[in-house]
């Protein structure tokens, strides 16, 4: 039996992530404004005033009672401490390091699993509950892939993805733990890699936007340098392009927060191969489990190659519903990126604060520059066009698609303004 198991950097590491995602909603900062890159293990939860004297070295967080219900709520649910009983011993502890140990001792009374939270970028965010052994079985698979098809034994873990999110939980904190390797996470982790001390035996954990900068920036990359991307679709172009840098292999990884890894791929021209856990399922877009049986509903179409080799074809459309009717998003999207006056086009729900209709959010082509007739002329054909339920009732204009840091496309307020990338610096913590 597999004996992998968390240590206290580890889950650290993880605690730091998930509080400092948190706290930027919570206060609406940016990644660099939480200061988490200075969190340790002395460093305290709540408000200095209301905990003990603060010694020169120590940080405090500062939450008030609110955030520390919510920061609590966030590593209750994922390290699951519900089922050892033990989650209302987190508002009595105040330091990061003591709601460490509380983790490793939940643990050890049965809090095994994990569970994971959706981005959102496909609705609403969902908890995502996966089995400790699936986990562990995963990250042994990979060990076995890294090992066995690399001229140049991996040596550390250069992480650029945050690692609360099942895909940076696997690779940047099991992987390590399995193969007992050091981990280098951000702000260091970009720090080396614009530094040029990347170095033979690095494997590289990022995601489509981290790697579309590293191209632009026309990033070197020494010998013996391996990557792996996830959490969406990653451009061929670019993976040919790091290639031409310098760069060894690009791995690619399939999956999501409702099914860990599904697929891996080595070559975009070549289709992803199952994950030993899967098995084809009865429909194109379901996947079975191997051992137990269970079938999974897939939010992609998958065109199947044989009964073990896949290629995604695309986000089957997801049906929201508007006083009662059942209405299609993407369909809406598209009619909207066919007028010669947008460039992009996206449509959703309005969020619970905002309404019960669709909302859009426009990217105007470079020469459409009037955002007030563009407003009033897409009232207009949307009115000839479409049905009342299909009408999207706000209208956001900016110069790119809202995405969140990993690359995926996400929500959005109706109040935003321009819409802009973010910086590569934005993931680090």
């Amino acid at each position: 039996m597999n004996r992998l198991e968390l240590d206290k950097a580890s889950i650290l590491a993880v605690i730091i992530s998930l509080l400092a995602d948190e706290l930027k909603v919570l206060r609406h900062l940016s990644s660099h404004q939480t200061g988490s890159d200075r969190w340790s293990a002395s460093t305290l939860i709540g408000d200095v005033q209301e905990t003990s004297q603060l010694d020169q070295d120590e940080i405090a967080i500062g939450a008030d009672s609110l955030e520390l219900l919510s920061f609590a709520t966030c590593v209750a649910i994922f390290f699951n401490i519900y089922e050892s009983g033990l989650e209302d011993y987190l508002l009595r502890f105040q330091t990061l390091g003591e709601w460490v140990d509380l983790v490793v001792t939940a643990r050890q009374r049965g809090s095994k699993n994990v569970t994971f939270a959706t981005s959102g970028s496909t609705g609403t965010p969902k908890q995502c509950l996966q089995q400790w052994n699936s986990l562990v079985a995963e990250t042994s698979f990979f060990a076995k892939y890294f090992g066995s098809d690399s001229n140049v034994p991996t040596q550390r873990i250069i992480a650029l993805s945050p690692c609360h999110h099942i895909y940076g939980f696997i690779f940047s904190i099991l992987l390590p733990l399995q193969l007992q390797l050091p981990v280098i996470r951000a702000p260091k982790a970009l720090a080396i890699t614009h530094q040029r001390k990347l170095r033979a035996g690095d494997l590289m954990i990022g995601f489509p936007f981290i790697w579309r900068q590293l191209s632009r920036e026309g990033t070197s990359f020494p010998a013996g340098i391996t990557a792996i991307t996830s959490t969406s679709p990653c451009d061929p172009t670019i993976i040919h392009e790091l290639k031409n840098q310098g760069l060894d292999r690009m791995v690619e990884v399939y999956g999501s927060s409702e099914t860990a890894g599904i697929g891996v791929r080595s070559d975009p021209g070549l289709p992803f191969q199952l994950l030993p856990r899967w098995q084809r399922g009865s429909q194109a877009n379901t996947l079975a489990e191997c051992e137990t049986g269970p079938e999974y509903e897939l939010n992609d179409q998958l065109k199947w190659l044989g009964q073990a080799h896949f290629l995604p074809e695309g986000r089957r459309d997801e049906v929201v519903q508007v006083g009662g009717i059942n209405v299609f998003p993407s369909r809406i999207t598209e009619q909207l990126q066919c007028l010669p006056e947008v460039a992009a086009a996206a449509v959703r729900l309005m969020s619970a604060l905002e309404g019960d209709r669709l909302k859009a959010f426009i990217v105007p082509t470079e020469d459409y520059v009037d955002q007030e007739t563009l407003e009033a002329f897409l009232h207009a054909w949307c009115m000839r066009n479409l049905t009342a339920v299909e009408r999207p009732k706000a209208f956001t204009f900016g110069l790119t698609l809202p995405h969140n840091l990993m690359g995926k496309q996400s929500d959005w307020s109706i109040k935003d303004g321009v819409s802009a990338e973010p910086s590569p610096m934005g993931i680090l913590r």
